[in-house]
């Protein structure tokens, strides 16, 4: 730092000073004081300016410092700001992937968890949270049995973890909401087996159908069971197939299994007349069904009865004879009663004619007597003649009584029915014929009709059969009975002498009929009170006019009228107006229409599907007078449907990435399928309608040819013993690709445990398969590598670190094969085009190679080159080599240029000493050096299309099995002349 002089001014200061008369002490303690100070000053300006210059320099240091720091910090900032980058891209991936399959799993109706192997939720759907009334947040973390709803699905998990299964499913009972439902649970490991998820599919109602029908086929069981008829089912040959205890029963054996293992022919144990049963047969032939075919058959003990048979021919849907079905009726005390009938009816009229015969020869006695009243008798003769022809017209019974009820007089007709038509009743009383009842009934009709001198009609019945005074019963029927009771109606009218003549005629089969028609009507009248379905009439202006219960139920109301009531335009009750309009249209033109869903409001405003069935009823004219029909509420189905179809998608859209396929197969030639997933498309590459239906492809085609034999014997095997069956093989895609599967399923069996159809699922387990043998597959793929390129022996001496292997040997067949201006057809052709057809035509001559156990060595371009008798000897290495050209000739054949016209090879082959090994360390191929192959070489290059040039020394050693044809001498590079000759084929060719 340098001193600060004084300025002029200062210094006359100062000077003044000195001169001033001061004291002279205090100024120069002043003076003295301020230079002091001066000298402070510059002192103190000094160590600042030091300072200054060593802060200068800290701070040049500490400048370049953070130039350098900054450059560092920018250059690790970009390359952070990228790694930023990159990973908020991979985040925003994840996010998205993650967003997707949560908004996929949510929308999926079943339930879907995530647990770990420790059995903890690591995390659920919204439908399995919603199930349970929770949040997704409440099931994380939580042990899989918190809820204490499944002891069966805590087991599932378990077993599943446990076992080294990938995938596994398990129908399953849990309690929702305090209902026991059942769950078909489908479990997939991830993660290396560390965790899976689960997907449940709610199939209660699916469980509660097949229960219903299993009912169903109980009830209709039972009525088989019981039947009063005899029902059966027999063979063509004439077995019974089945038969229910009342045909036994009729037949007189205890049980039908007793039957149906006695009767071993129907025709010549069954009828007495063995002809009958081909008459049945060639019935049934005819006209495909018979009703009331009448034959006398014998029973068990002997004894013969009379049946009636109605039956139809079972065929399947080809028109082929299954089996013949049908009732057995047993009508013997019909058929004696129609005997006895036509016996009494005999007896009358020899009776009749006696009685004719005493009064002509009574009336030829009085002839000569009453000839004045002969014009009378004639008169009266032709009267009667005429009452007698319309008696003999007549069905009626005519009688006549006198007012004891006492018979005079039975008139003949034409009647069959008469009661009791072996008892001569003229002379009796009612009372000494007919029951109490009956009789009681007659003679109050008889005193009406003389009392009233009026016509009167009563209905009445008869038992059928002799009655006997001893019996109990009254005789009084019941009305319904037509077992044991004739139905009469009768017209009772008074006649001169207090004599009634009484006309009846039967009407048993007329009242059966108005029986039959009551409980016809009581019982439709109680299936339209009682049915589940709604039934109904409507105008044609849209109102009903009669409603069932059921079907206001449907609709929301209290009452069949207050339906009727409110309901004034069943338009407006669809929630679609046009659905009716079109209903209607199609009724006009089809005249009924099946299953017309529409979508409808109910009372409450809610909207419910519902399935119509409907017919229009026109008058004479053609006129619609009304529509009837029947509705089905089919919302819980229609919302089942869209469940099944949203969980089936799901499941699809799941198992699709599993490439798994569900199914179902009948039992049958060819074994059918009855359903199949949509996954069956990524899985085969078809498409569920080309797998489906009568022109399906079978699916037995898909499994691989050499795998059929096993997978038909493991579904045989699983059908007899009953149990799941799983097993793994290849299938062949729609492309002819060629995949391994697992299939898993299960048989579905009838009653009589006779197998229905399998159910199964098939999974594309080609990548599982990759995956468990990745390991093995890392491990030998070097060496897999190794034997495409070179031979085994070869292959396992460089893997136990050999430097270099080569081997001489005595005699290896070459052959050196070309494709005949392949130049030309490599500019014609695309690259990856050219590559493949090599790739195709080389393959082919692999195969060759492998079949005659030759050992490939390169291909240079167009060029194959094969060798025979290395590095493994063969004894006939130089035959195979020969068989080896011949097949490469007929395979080339079968490949054609872009112009269609076909390939040609020039193939050279030689025999001879060769050094065959391994050479280097990286690229290493297997390959020959000596003169046999530069020989086999010039053969082929030096050969013409379509022709397998040989050596002397190959001719030499073949001669003898091939035909061959001298070519003669040519000029070989480095050779000079050899003498060659054609290989044209074999001896026995």
């Amino acid at each position: 730092m340098t001193e600060r002089s004084l300025s002029p001014a200062e210094a006359n200061s100062v000077s003044d000073l000195s001169t001033e008369p001061l004291e002279t002490d205090d100024l120069s303690r002043e003076l003295s004081a301020l230079r002091q100070e001066v000298t402070e000053l510059r002192n103190a300006m000094r160590d600042r300016t030091q300072a200054l210059q060593k802060a200068e320099q800290r701070n040049l240091e500490l400048r370049q410092r953070f130039a350098e720091q900054t450059a560092a910090l920018r250059e690790s900032n970009d390359t952070l700001v990228a790694e930023i980058v990159e990973r908020s891209h991979a985040e925003a991936a994840l996010r998205g992937a993650r967003d997707q399959l949560q908004a996929i799993l949510d929308a999926v109706p079943g339930i879907v968890s995530w647990i770990s192997d420790d059995l903890r939720y690591l995390g659920v759907n919204k439908h399995l949270a919603k199930t349970f009334n929770m949040p997704v947040e409440a099931f994380i973390g939580q042990d899989i049995g918190f809820l204490h709803t499944s002891d069966e699905f805590n087991q599932f998990v378990q077993d599943f973890f446990q076992s080294s299964q990938q995938d596994a499913y398990r129908e399953i009972s849990a309690q929702v909401g305090g209902i026991s439902r059942r769950f078909l649970i489908v479990a997939q490991k991830y993660n290396g087996g560390k965790a899976a998820f689960t997907v449940g599919i709610d199939i209660t109602e699916r469980n509660q159908a097949e229960e219903a029908l299993r009912q169903a086929e109980a009830k209709y069981r039972n009525i088989f069971e019981n039947a009063v008829e005899g029902i059966f089912q027999s063979t063509v040959e004439g077995r019974y197939l089945s038969a229910n205890p009342a045909l036994a029963r009729i037949y007189g054996y205890t049980s039908a299994d007793e039957m149906m293992l006695e009767l071993t022919s129907i025709q010549q144990q069954l009828y007495v007349n063995p002809d009958r049963r081909q008459e049945f047969v060639q019935a049934l032939q005819q006209a495909g069904a018979v009703t009331n075919f009448e034959s006398q058959v014998y029973r068990k003990d002997g004894s013969v009865i009379w049946i009636s048979e109605n039956a139809r021919a079972v065929c399947d849907d080809d028109g082929v004879l299954l089996y013949y079905e049908g009732t057995v009726e047993d009508i013997t005390n019909r058929k004696e009663a129609e005997a006895a009938l036509q016996r009494a009816n005999e007896e009358l009229e020899q009776r009749v004619a006696r009685r004719t015969a005493a009064l002509t020869e009574s009336n030829q006695r009085l002839l000569s007597e009453i000839r004045e009243r002969h014009r009378i008798e004639d008169a009266l003769r032709a009267s009667e003649a005429e009452l007698r022809a319309l008696f003999a017209a007549m069905t009626d019974v005519i009688t006549v009584f006198d007012a004891d009820g006492r018979y005079l007089n039975i008139v003949a007709t034409n009647s069959q029915l008469l009661y009791e038509p072996g008892k001569e009743r003229v002379g009796h009383t009612v009372y000494e014929v007919l029951p109490p009842y009956q009789a009681g009934l007659f003679m109050r009709h008889i005193q009406l009709a003389l009392n009233t001198r009026k016509p009167v009609r009563l209905e009445y019945s008869l038992p059928v059969g002799a009655w006997r005074r001893d019996e109990d019963s009254s005789g009084r029927a019941a009305l319904d009975d037509f077992e044991n009771t004739a139905w009469y109606t009768a017209i009772v009218s008074p006649m001169l002498d207090n004599r009634v003549i009484w006309v009846a005629r039967d009407i048993t089969e007329k009242r059966r009929a108005d029986i039959a028609l009551q409980q016809a009507e009581e019982k439709y009248r109680s299936i339209f009170e009682n049915s589940a379905e709604g039934i109904f009439q409507a105008s044609p202006d849209a109102r009903y006019f009669s409603v069932n219960p059921a079907l206001a139920r449907m609709y929301g109301y209290l009452s069949p009228v207050e339906l009727m009531g409110q309901v004034t335009n069943i338009d407006r009750l669809y929630v679609d107006e046009s659905r009716r309009r079109v209903m209607l249209q199609r009724l006009h033109t089809q005249g009924a229409v099946f299953e017309f869903e529409s979508q409808v409001y109910r009372a409450d405003g809610r909207v419910i599907w519902i399935s119509e069935n409907v017919r229009a009823v026109r008058d004479d004219s053609g006129a619609v007078q009304y529509y009837e029909g029947t509705v089905a509420d089919i919302t819980q189905r229609k919302q089942a449907e869209e469940a099944l179809r949203e969980s089936q998608r799901t499941l699809a859209t799941l198992l699709g990435n599993l490439a798994g396929m569900a199914y179902r197969r009948l039992c049958q030639a060819n074994w059918p399928l009855e359903f199949v997933s949509d996954g069956c498309y990524e899985l085969t590459g078809y498409s569920p309608a080309d797998l489906l239906g009568d022109e399906a492809l079978p699916f037995e085609e898909l499994i691989h040819p050499d795998d059929r034999a096993y997978v038909q014997g493991e579904l045989q095997r699983a059908l007899t013993h009953g149990h799941h069956f799983q097993m793994t093989y290849r299938i062949l895609t729609a492309n002819q690709q060629e995949k391994w599967v697992l299939e898993k399923g299960i048989g579905v069996f009838s009653r009589h445990r006779e197998p229905i159809a399998i159910e199964g699922f098939l999974t594309d387990i080609t990548d599982r398969k990759e995956i468990e043998e990745a390991l093995r597959v890392e491990q030998e793929r070097s060496e897999r590598l190794l034997l495409n390129i070179l031979p085994v022996s070869i292959a396992e001496q460089l893997k136990q670190d050999a430097k270099s292997v080569a081997y001489r040997f005595d005699e290896a067949t070459i052959l050196f094969a070309d494709i005949v201006n392949f130049t030309q057809l490599s500019g014609a052709m695309q690259p990856t085009e050219l590559v493949d057809l090599l790739n195709e035509i080389f393959s082919t001559f692999d195969h060759l190679a492998e079949r005659h156990r030759l050992e490939k060595i390169k291909t240079i371009g167009d060029a194959y080159m094969v060798v025979g008798g290395i590095p493994n000897p063969i004894p006939n290495h130089t035959e195979a080599i020969a068989e080896m050209a011949l097949d490469m000739q007929a395979a080339i054949a079968q490949f054609k240029r872009q112009d269609q016209s076909p390939f040609s090879l020039r193939i050279g082959i030689d025999t001879g000493p060769v050094v065959a090994g391994v050479i280097g360390i990286r690229k290493f191929s297997y390959d020959l050096w000596g003169d046999a192959v530069n020989v086999a070489s010039r053969m082929e290059s030096q050969g013409i299309g379509d022709c397998i040039q040989v050596t002397e020394t190959v001719y030499h050693l073949l001669q003898a099995r091939y035909v061959f044809e001298e070519r003669g001498m040519i000029e070989v590079k480095g050779k000079g002349q050899m003498k060659t000759y054609w290989l044209r084929g074999r001896l026995q060719d």
